[in-house]
């Protein structure tokens, strides 16, 4: 009789089956891969980093010129990222040029934030919170959506833990990781804290603020009335919102309706896409209107919180020569001044600091067209001044609100009418398992 347990193993040793799924460390060690539980247990368990990448089929990387993370981080040393974060670091290079590319109160300091992420992990995670969530929101990747809570939750550990040594050298990355999460955070709760923590951040920066990049949001912190502050984590109503601000809405409804007949008679295939979704929104928001509970407004916020962060990339790289994109760029802004007071618990300032600046910006782009011949024989700004005076109203009307001079308007600026033409007919989690192709890595798909 044969003893099998003598027989000599011939042969190459069969896959151990466990490893053939989940992360690079579980498939390493040929362990299960705890990838669809809400905590990476296995490698916290051994102390091992949970080493995941991420891919999304519908991305197309001919799209895309190639993006170096060295250029765009110069002091991350990308070689010892894994290679999800080598991913999302590249998806944020290939939109954050477009997020600074019209000036607002945060650019100054985003600007910076690159080499801070190279000291501080806890605003790398969030940065990458930041990616992960702007992936998930302009390709609708589910992968992404728990790779966002995922970075989300180690940002917040890392910032706790930063907040408790607080200091001149980690002032910056703090105030920015905070600022940063604001835009992407899931519960009321969380949000309020976080906003009142960055007006004691902003108030302890004080004795440095000169060394600061975050100066002007220090400065600010004295001239916005206590009344249009978030309320406090505690809070679970407001009053109800004033008639003027409910005709208000009904009138940007009326004004956007406006900018979608002017843009049908061109082929504006991009601005009206950007277009259909404020006016979706805005619809949405009067149905719901008026809103009193505190989560119904934060819940309903969600929706313009990412989005005013940035305009689609193709848009806002035609926005100072293209008389369309620039309408529709500044009425994307202004419905995030006509709307915020309809959002009390909020306050004035997180979507005034995100579209004040940007909507003064477009202006001065207008006036430069306007008297530039060439550009006003290729286009007619004459439209585009008479739609965009709107828009400057809803400037002028929000820095009274906050007792702000009021800027003079320029005089080229005709009085808002309707137009006269007739246009022709014409989310804490472990990250989930996305593997991008080595060309992908090298050219991520454009957002």
């Amino acid at each position: 009789m044969i003893d099998h347990r003598t027989r000599a193993v011939t042969g190459l040793r069969r896959t151990h089956r466990k490893s053939r799924s989940g992360c690079k460390t579980c498939r390493g060690r040929h362990i299960r891969c705890e990838r669809t539980a809400f905590l990476p247990r296995n490698c916290e368990r051994s102390g091992r980093q949970c080493h995941f990448v991420t891919k999304n089929k519908d991305d197309d990387p001919s799209q895309a010129p190639p993006v170096s993370v060295q250029f765009s981080f110069p002091r991350v040393e990308a070689t010892k990222l894994p290679s999800q974060e080598l991913f999302l670091l590249q998806h944020l290079a290939s939109f954050t040029p477009d997020v600074q590319f019209i000036d607002n109160k945060y650019s100054m300091w985003m600007r910076k934030v690159p080499t801070l992420i190279a000291d501080h992990r806890f605003l790398l995670d969030v940065v990458l919170g930041v990616s992960a969530a702007h992936h998930s929101v302009t390709v609708e990747g589910p992968d992404s959506a728990q790779l966002a809570l995922y970075y989300r939750g180690r940002g917040l550990k890392g910032l706790q833990d930063a907040l408790s040594n607080f200091s001149e050298t980690n002032a910056d990355a703090v105030l920015a990781s905070s600022i940063m999460l604001t835009w992407y955070m899931c519960d009321w709760k969380e949000w309020s804290s976080l906003t009142h923590g960055i007006r004691a951040i902003q108030g302890s920066m004080r004795p440095f603020m000169e060394q600061s990049a975050f100066i002007s949001l220090i400065e600010e912190q004295d001239v916005t009335p206590e009344h249009l502050q978030p309320l406090l984590p505690t809070a679970t109503d407001t009053d109800k919102p004033d008639p003027q601000n409910i005709s208000d809405l009904d009138e940007l409804l009326l004004r956007l309706q406006d900018v979608k007949s002017y843009l049908t008679g061109y082929n504006a295939e991009q601005e009206l896409e950007l277009l259909e979704k404020i006016i979706e929104f805005t619809t949405t928001l009067r149905s719901k209107t008026p809103m009193t509970r505190v989560e119904d407004q934060f819940e309903t916020s969600k929706l313009l919180r990412m989005a005013v962060v940035t305009l689609p990339p193709t848009l806002s790289r035609k926005i100072r020569r293209d008389p369309k994109a620039m309408v529709v760029s500044a009425y994307f802004y202004g419905t995030a001044l006509v709307v915020q007071p309809l959002f009390p618990a909020m306050g004035a300032m997180f979507f005034g600091y995100l579209a004040l600046q940007p909507l003064t910006e477009l202006g001065r782009y207008l006036e430069d067209q306007r008297s530039d011949p060439i550009a006003a024989y290729k286009y007619n700004w004459d439209e585009a001044a008479m739609l965009m005076s709107y828009t400057a109203e809803t400037v002028r009307h929000f820095r009274m609100r906050l007792g702000w001079p009021t800027q003079p308007r320029h005089a080229v600026h005709a009085p808002y009418s309707p137009p006269m033409y007739s246009p022709p007919i014409s989310n804490a989690s472990s990250p989930p398992d996305m593997k991008p192709s080595p060309g992908e890595l090298k050219n991520p798909s454009p957002t």
